[in-house]
């Protein structure tokens, strides 16, 4: 979506926040394409950059022109890479770090590079350790085609504290999700477990060729919304009582 209409729907459904991905050349330009907007400017918690081209003069301007409109809440820059060994990564985002100077970094992990396996789970921790090492956060992006039999309680346990963001389809928070949405539904379960800090990103799905429109978006936003503070509600109440009650507790969002 343009950036005007993202701002149209994140108003409608009553966001805090947008998140923002701009890690292709059609991204960075779409969110140029600011307009006029009868709701309030909703800032941007969050922008995926692919790693190649965070130095690149349309980014560089998009980066200040962020700067310009929140100077006092700057969002987390996630940096996705393509498959690098984790060494050039962490060289790549020393170099990198001066464009963005005084923004938190997150590494990004794409739907593609999440695989099922003990393998996979390995090096998420070799991720986890590396984000402490360089004091980044770490966010998920479950809103592709990742593969099925990813785990997702566990991948989130591996990551741990440095999990900070995660981005889903809007139809995965709910109680009759299926296939993948489920499979994100746990991870989001898994995160809500946590006693730390969670941004959940909702992006908007359609059935190709029909585009989705603003209104379809928003209701859909809504509705992943009213489940999420659900069950953060049900979870932070079966954490002070020690107990798990998330999985009987009623929902306007059932099947």
């Amino acid at each position: 979506m343009p950036a005007w209409m993202v701002q149209h729907v994140a108003g409608t459904a009553d966001a805090d926040g947008i998140d923002l991905d701009a890690s292709s050349p059609l991204g960075v330009w779409l969110a140029t394409l600011t307009g006029p907007s009868e709701h309030p400017h909703i800032p941007i918690r969050s922008i995926w950059l692919h790693i190649d081209h965070v130095r690149t003069p349309r980014t560089k301007r998009l980066i200040d022109a962020i700067h310009a409109r929140q100077p006092e809440g700057p969002p987390v820059v996630v940096l996705t890479s393509s498959g690098a060994a984790l060494r050039d990564v962490a060289r790549t985002f020393v170099q990198t770090s001066g464009s963005v100077r005084g923004w938190t970094l997150a590494v990004g992990l794409p739907s593609t590079t999440l695989r099922g396996g003990r393998p996979h789970l390995v090096q998420l921790g070799a991720i986890r350790r590396f984000a402490e090492e360089w004091d980044l956060a770490v966010a998920i992006d479950l809103a592709g085609r990742f593969d099925p039999t990813w785990e997702a309680e566990a991948a989130v346990s591996r990551i741990g504290r440095r999990l900070t963001i995660l981005r889903m389809p809007s139809t995965a928070p709910s109680r009759s999700a299926v296939g993948r949405d489920r499979v994100a539904c746990r991870a989001l379960h898994a995160a809500i477990d946590r006693t730390d800090r969670l941004d959940v990103a909702l992006t908007s799905n359609a059935p190709v060729p029909f585009p989705v429109t603003p209104r379809a978006a928003a209701r859909s936003a809504e509705r992943a919304a009213d489940y999420i503070g659900e069950r953060a509600f049900f979870h932070a109440q079966a954490l002070r009582e020690g107990i798990d009650r998330y999985e009987d507790s009623p929902s306007p969002r059932g099947s």
